[in-house]
């Protein structure tokens, strides 16, 4: 079976986006390039909300280099209920449970899948029992206000801690699996 795995950057109060959809808080160098290379050269399939796939397919396919190329070519599933067409290479649209759609993805053939930004998109695979992996960028700064990635759940979902790796940028990576899941 394949793994769902969020990845997401977040700051220090746990917000992925600060006021306005703002991530210029991003700490984004050589070491974090090279640590995202080795943990998606498996992927093959990105999930999106409405609101990233927006933000994601309005910067990547005009941008150059291998992140550019790899946002570009991999498959990328979006969920809307609103969108009447997902434009962006390889993009397919679904509207309809969130849940049977991605059980589906995860047991086809293929690479890992990831998710990134999408707060509501991850509480809904949250409440379903459906991600197997929480990698989460730390970055040095503290926001005060913006658009937390975990918006509150019915549930306590224990985690088991897989790995930490701390960038010479003082972003902090930490990998965790719901311990179910071990």
């Amino acid at each position: 079976m394949r793994k769902l795995i969020i990845w997401d950057m977040v700051t220090v109060d746990g917000f992925f986006e600060g006021p306005d959809r703002d991530i210029s808080w991003f700490v984004f160098e050589e070491e974090l390039e090279n640590y995202i290379r080795e943990t998606q050269e498996n992927a093959d399939t990105l999930v999106f909300g409405r609101v990233t796939y927006e933000f994601m397919a309005g910067i990547w396919p005009s941008e150059q280099g291998w992140i550019a190329d790899f946002m570009n070519k991999i498959e990328k599933v979006v969920f809307s209920r609103t969108l009447k067409s997902a434009d962006w290479n390889n993009t397919k649209l679904f509207n309809g449970d969130v849940a049977e759609e991605v059980s589906k993805l995860k047991t086809r053939d293929g690479g890992d899948i990831f998710v990134f930004g999408s707060a509501d998109l991850t509480a809904t695979l949250m409440e379903h029992g459906l991600i197997d992996e929480y990698h989460l960028g730390i970055n040095p700064v503290i926001l005060g206000r913006g658009t937390p990635l975990f918006k509150g759940g019915a549930n306590r979902i224990p985690l088991k801690h897989l790995e930490t790796r701390t960038l010479k940028s003082g972003v902090v990576i930490l990998h965790y699996a719901p311990e179910s899941r071990q």
